[in-house]
C-alpha cells in the first residue's frame, strides 16, 4: 500500500491496512514521515516504511507537484525493490495525486494486480484550490491524467457512491469502480448518545458563563470553512463567555486562522492543537462537546465530499452542524433542521444559538441521524467488500 499520507493520522489508510493485516494478509505500507526521517516499524500488524520526506504545505501548485514527484520516486524505488525480493501479490495506491499509481507500474510489469483508492477528486480538487475553470487545460490534463491512472490499474476504489458517478463521468470505466465508505472503524468507535449537561435541557438553559464546547477536526483548509467558525465565535463571545471553539488539524489555512482569532479578540476562545492526530488522541475531546460545526464551503471538491468527522460526531451523539453538499444529501436527504444551508458566520452564529437554546431537540435530531444511517452503513459488515475485492483481484 502507497499513500502520501502520514499514516498514524489518516483514518482511511489506517483502516484498511489493518483490515487486510487482520485477515492474514502481509501488509507493507510506503507513506510520509512526520520528521522527514526513514524509518520503519510495525504498527497494528502492518510493517510502515516512513519515507525520508515529508508533507508539503502551501499554496504553490508547482512545490506539490514536485513534492508530489519526490515521493513518486521514493516510493517507486522503495516498492519496487521490495517486490524483487519477495514479489507482491497486490499493490493498492491511494491518491492524491492520481498518477501515483505509477508506483505499482514495476509490480504490474511483473505481475502484480493494481488498485487505485480514489480519495479525492483531483481535477474539483484543483478548480477550486486554484480558482480555474473545468474548460481550462491544466484541468483537462489533470481529467485526463485521472483517466489513464484509473486504465492503469485493475479496479478503482473511491469513498462515495456520488464520486462513483462522477469518476465515471469522466470517462473511468464504470465495471471498474466500487464503493468503500469513511466508515468509523468500530475499533474505536462505539454507538452512542450520551446525556450531556443537564443544564443545557433545563428551558432557558443554564448562565451564560457556562462552558459550551465546540469541535472541529481534520483539515484545515479555505474550502473547509474554518474562519466562518471563528467568526461566529466572535460574534457570540460577548452574549457568552463559555463559549469555545476546538480545532484538531493542520493545513495550509491555519496560519490565518490564528490571525483572524487574534485580530477578533478570541484566541482565548479558540484552541488550535496546530497538528493532525491520531483519532484516538481526539475522541475523549470529540465526546466531551457540545455541538460540533462544518461549515463546508458549497464547490465543484466539496459536493463530492462526505465527511468522515461527521459520521465520527454522530457515532458519538455529538450533534453536527453541516453544510448540505451534494454527497450529504444523498446520505441524510434533502432537508434537515442541522443543515447549515448557509455556512457564512453570521448564519452559522445563529445556528448556534438556536442548538444551544434548544438543546434537547438537537440531541434528539442527532440521534435520529444516527440511527437512521448507522442501520444501512456500519463498517462490521461494510468492511467485508473490500476484503472481497483484495480476493477477487487474485483470481486470473
Amino acid at each position: 500500500m502507497v499513500a502520501y499520507t502520514h499514516y498514524m493520522t489518516d483514518p482511511r489508510c489506517r483502516r484498511e491496512a489493518a483490515l487486510a493485516a487482520g485477515a492474514g494478509w502481509e501488509v507493507d505500507f510506503y507513506a510520509l514521515s512526520p520528521d522527514g526521517r526513514g524509518r520503519t516499524t510495525r504498527v497494528e500488524g502492518v510493517t510502515l516504511h516512513q519515507l525520508p520526506m515529508g508533507r508539503y504545505r502551501g499554496g504553490s501548485a508547482a512545490a506539490y507537484l514536485l513534492s508530489y514527484l519526490r515521493f513518486l520516486l521514493l516510493a517507486s524505488g522503495a516498492v519496487l525493490g521490495r517486490h524483487l525480493r519477495r514479489p507482491f501479490a497486490i499493490v493498492h495506491v491511494n491518491t492524491m495525486p492520481d498518477f501515483m499509481v505509477l508506483t505499482a507500474l514495476g509490480p504490474r510489469l511483473l505481475g502484480a494486480k493494481v488498485l487505485l483508492d480514489v480519495h479525492d477528486v483531483m481535477p474539483e480538487i484543483y478548480m477550486t484550490k486554484f480558482g480555474v475553470p473545468a474548460t481550462h487545460w491544466k484541468i483537462r490534463l489533470i481529467k485526463a491524467m485521472e483517466v489513464a491512472s484509473a486504465r492503469l490499474a485493475h479496479h478503482v476504489l473511491t469513498a462515495e457512491h456520488p464520486k462513483l458517478e462522477l469518476l465515471a463521468r469522466h470517462g473511468v470505466p464504470r465495471d471498474k469502480l466500487s464503493v468503500l465508505l469513511n466508515l468509523p472503524d468500530d475499533r474505536v468507535f462505539s454507538l452512542q448518545c450520551p446525556l450531556r449537561e443537564p443544564a443545557l435541557l433545563v428551558p432557558g438553559g443554564p448562565s451564560p458563563e457556562a462552558e459550551f464546547r465546540l469541535i472541529y477536526h481534520g483539515t484545515v483548509a479555505h474550502r473547509l470553512g474554518l474562519d466562518q467558525a471563528i467568526a461566529a465565535v466572535a460574534a457570540l463571545a460577548p452574549r457568552w463567555p463559555g463559549l469555545r471553539l476546538q480545532i484538531f488539524g493542520d493545513g495550509d489555512q491555519l496560519p490565518a486562522l490564528h490571525e483572524q482569532a487574534t485580530k477578533l479578540g478570541v484566541a482565548d476562545r479558540v484552541w488550535f492543537s496546530d497538528r493532525f492526530q491520531p483519532i484516538e488522541e481526539i475522541i475523549p475531546a470529540i465526546r466531551s462537546a457540545h455541538l460540533a460545526v462544518i461549515p463546508t464551503r458549497p464547490g465543484p471538491s466539496t459536493d463530492y465530499m462526505l465527511p468522515t468527522k461527521l459520521l465520527e460526531y454522530l457515532s458519538c451523539g455529538v450533534p453536527a452542524l453541516v453544510t448540505p453538499t451534494l454527497t450529504v444529501h444523498h446520505y441524510f436527504g434533502d432537508t434537515h433542521p442541522l443543515f447549515l444551508d448557509d455556512p457564512g458566520g453570521p448564519n452559522l452564529a445563529a445556528r448556534i444559538v438556536w442548538a444551544r437554546e434548544n438543546y434537547g431537540e438537537v440531541t434528539a435530531l442527532a440521534r435520529g441521524l444516527q440511527e437512521s444511517f448507522f442501520a444501512e452503513w456500519n463498517w462490521s459488515t461494510h468492511k467485508t467488500g473490500y476484503l472481497e475485492l483484495l480476493e477477487r483481484l487474485l483470481r486470473p
